[in-house]
């Protein structure tokens, strides 16, 4: 089974269609524009906060920006 990852090129996607630039997306969550292009490029993973700051400001699921199979929870 794989395991969910980070998507940057969903991040990239869900930002232009909700008209947002690296700049803005960038004040918004305090972070350098540099961070949110290397997010966007793949060549860096947001930490999970980041990514959680990245979903509200987009307004958007923390599930949008990953890709892969979710866990089932079984219970023993």
């Amino acid at each position: 089974m794989s395991a969910r990852t980070f998507s940057p090129d969903a991040l990239r996607q869900i930002r232009r269609d909700r008209g947002v630039t690296q700049v803005q997306l960038a004040a918004t969550l305090g972070r350098s524009i540099t961070s949110v292009s290397m997010y966007e490029n793949g060549r860096s993973t947001p930490p999970v906060e980041v990514l959680a700051a990245i979903a509200d400001a987009l307004n958007a699921p923390m599930d949008a920006f990953v890709t892969g199979p979710a866990r089932e929870l079984v219970s023993a």
